[in-house]
């Protein structure tokens, strides 16, 4: 029941943010319902800002299951009050690092869920690009509600 209750209310959410973005409310609550039912594979925004680079480079050396992801709402962010960062866990050398940010849309969305105390889980999938000189690298994450 709680599980329920919990599902609703993460919804209702994400569909009055998609409102407030300009969906129409039937519009809001279908798309709501997408992502609390499947998952999202999202490409991660900023990964050519600071070393974020380096570190993605860094991180291709370990296996996926060395690796966990969290996602943590970053509200002091000058530039965007929704931000969520996306922060890898490499278990063998018991560090962390951030790798990027989730899009600007979606981050809207889901950082009130976040704010709400619901629990999103988060994992990579790839790091991806790097194949020439002038390509940067990128990181795809799996989000599940």
């Amino acid at each position: 029941m709680k599980q329920i209750t919990r599902v609703r209310k993460t919804v209702c959410t994400m569909a009055n943010e998609l409102k407030k973005a300009g969906y129409s409310l039937s519009e809001a609550f279908r798309k709501a319902w997408q992502r609390v039912k499947l998952t999202m594979t999202i490409r991660a925004a900023g990964t050519t800002f600071e070393n974020r680079q380096e570190r993605l480079q860094f991180l291709r050396q370990f296996k996926p299951e060395d690796l966990t992801v969290t996602l943590e709402r970053e509200r002091q962010n000058k530039l965007d009050g929704n931000a969520i960062q996306i922060v890898v866990h490499i278990k063998p050398i018991s560090r962390k690092t951030v790798v990027g940010y989730v899009p600007k849309g979606l981050a809207r969305e889901l950082s009130k869920v976040l704010d709400m105390g619901i629990q999103v889980k988060a994992s990579l999938m790839q790091i991806i690009g790097g194949y020439s000189y002038k390509e940067s690298l990128g990181a795809l994450v799996n989000i599940a509600i």
